[in-house]
């Protein structure tokens, strides 16, 4: 069994998940106190913090949480959405940039990623990155506090996660799910299981309260218990209650801005795509704030779209679940979105994640790492030695005869220089597939640079050239497992209509003057319009790359 603790600034909560061969199963599911973290203060002040003498006495209860996935609050991690290839080499090496970039002279910046796609379904990375002073301080506030964790997982990819246990991963329909918590709501958009895009905004439960402090007085418990028992925001509400409901008034202008920010985000994920067409077809809530009352339905009128409470227990079994944690599922179900996908990322070795590690986890890792190092090269020193040795003992001297015999002969001396010739012959194979290799990663740049220059040389007078992109095709739309990317070069023209220059007959000839050109394999003829403004017409051009045996285009 594995668990998740979501640390809250109200409530925590706490899941624990089993697999059960293609199903998971609800073990356990309890609320604790809140933790509030003051990056001001020092870690051993949570030592008697309510959450800490809870955490201890569950095992009092029958539940044993062990390491616990944990929540990191969205306010202390950044998102970056960057396009990427397949190499994990390379991927690992732009996770870096960005880190570094962030990071400048202030302080070192901690940075892992989960995968996504695209729109057009092209791979892409979702880049997580905190500072490791706030990682550091928060791990040893959960020291102090007792709990014993496990991956330090922001909300985004935890929220990921319950959608690949609860949500629906085979439409072809973009769903956003936003969870609002207490300080923060985190908001990711999915598409047939893969993540589109991430983000976390600065809007949460908290806000309703702060708003609604002037209107109603009293501590910040009290004006809580008024949000989610006394007021609802439903459109209809203010406009039936013509005597003016204060609370509703403010709610709805807290929501407002909690809506604006998720349609901002929509904007934002079509800049990072470059595609217009990307838009939420429905609209899930989740977290403490999707229980306030009328909170959906305003949402729905506001954003004229279909919005729904995302329900993270819908594909999880409940069989055996004790009275206690069946009390906190009814009670508390959607605020358990979290919980339940940080329980998944604890279960799942194989399961998409971004995990920070504190300081003291980082460095016990690479002492081990080293360690390891300097005990399998001494293991193998001796694996080498030890025969040796026992082999010089027994015939000493007729080994030391022998090896000076053949160093005096010339027989001797011409195996030792054909033991030479092996090692260059091997070091000259291996610094010939280091070339290869550097002329395949280079060769579509290179040939399609080679078949520009050609083309200048005999294309024809009236045949203009009006954009070139060069363009690697990953879509693998039958799932072959064989299947390579193909790298093109797309190329429009533009025709003018001139005497003695018929521009059907020029598309012909500019087609096959391309043909020739060595390190074309094959063309194929796009669209062909005519031109609206000026006699002529538009053509297109895909052309596939030769890359021949080595990268060498062909040749």
């Amino acid at each position: 069994m594995a668990f998740g603790l979501d640390i809250g600034a109200s409530l925590s909560a706490l899941a624990g998940l089993s697999r059960r061969g293609g199903t998971w199963r609800l073990d356990h599911a309890l609320v604790l106190p809140g933790f509030r973290r003051d990056p001001e203060a020092k870690a051993e002040a949570y030592a008697d913090a309510p959450l800490a003498s809870t955490f201890r006495a569950l095992s009092s209860l029958g539940v044993r949480p062990g390491s616990p996935a944990v929540l990191v609050h969205g306010r202390d991690v950044f998102y970056r959405f960057t396009p990427s290839g397949t190499d994990p080499r390379m991927i690992e090496r732009q996770v870096q940039l960005e880190a570094d970039e962030l990071s400048g002279e202030e302080g070192k910046v901690l940075a892992d990623h989960v995968s996504g796609c695209d729109f057009d379904y092209s791979p892409v990375i979702h880049i997580g990155l905190a500072r490791e002073n706030v990682i550091d301080h928060f791990a040893g506030c959960l020291r102090a506090m007792g709990i014993s964790f496990g991956p330090l997982t922001p909300g985004c990819p935890a929220l990921f996660s319950a959608y690949q246990v609860s949500g629906d991963t085979d439409s072809e329909t973009v769903y956003l799910i936003a969870n609002i918590g207490d300080e923060n709501t985190d908001i990711i958009m999915v598409r047939e299981g893969s993540l589109l895009y991430a983000r976390d905004i600065g809007v949460g439960v908290e806000d309703f309260i702060t708003r609604l402090l002037p209107e109603y007085g009293g501590d910040r418990d009290a004006v809580r218990r008024v949000l989610f028992n006394e007021i609802d925001l439903r459109p209809a509400i203010a406009a039936d209650n013509l005597q003016g409901n204060r609370g509703v008034d403010a709610g709805q202008e807290v929501a407002a801005r909690l809506f604006q920010q998720i349609t901002s985000t929509i904007m934002l994920a079509k800049g990072a795509h470059k595609a217009p067409k990307l838009d939420a077809g429905k609209i899930l809530l989740c977290g403490p704030g999707a229980g306030i009352p009328g909170l959906r339905e305003l949402m729905m009128n506001r954003t004229r779209k279909q919005v729904e409470i995302f329900d993270p227990l819908e594909k999880v079994s409940l069989d055996g679940l004790s009275d206690r944690s069946q009390e906190t599922v009814n009670a508390y179900r959607p605020a358990l979105a979290l919980a339940v996908g940080l329980a998944r990322i604890n279960a799942d070795r194989r399961a998409e994640r971004i995990a920070f590690l504190p300081a003291s986890v980082r460095k016990r890792r690479e002492f081990l790492n080293k360690s390891l190092f300097l005990y399998l090269a001494a293991a193998a020193v001796l694996a080498v030695l030890v025969p040796l040795y026992l082999l010089s003992s027994r015939a000493a001297t007729t080994a030391a005869d022998e090896l000076k015999r053949r160093q005096q002969a010339p027989i001797g001396r011409y195996l030792n220089a054909s033991k030479e010739i092996e090692v260059y012959k091997k070091g000259n194979i291996r610094a010939q597939q280091r070339a290869d290799a550097s002329d395949l990663a280079t060769a579509p740049g290179r040939v399609s640079t080679a078949i520009l220059t050609q083309l200048a040389k005999v294309r024809p007078d009236t045949a203009r050239v009006r954009s070139a992109v060069l363009e690697t095709q990953t879509g693998n739309p039958t799932g072959d497992k064989n299947f390579v990317p193909r790298t093109v070069l797309k190329m429009s023209f533009f025709l003018e209509s001139q005497e003695g220059a018929d521009p059907i007959k020029v598309k012909d000839e500019l087609r096959d003057a391309i043909k020739k050109i060595p390190g074309v394999k094959a063309v194929v003829p796009g669209a062909a319009s005519p031109s609206a403004t000026v006699p002529g017409m538009n053509v297109e051009y895909t052309i596939e790359l030769d890359l021949g045996p080595a990268g060498k285009g062909g040749a």
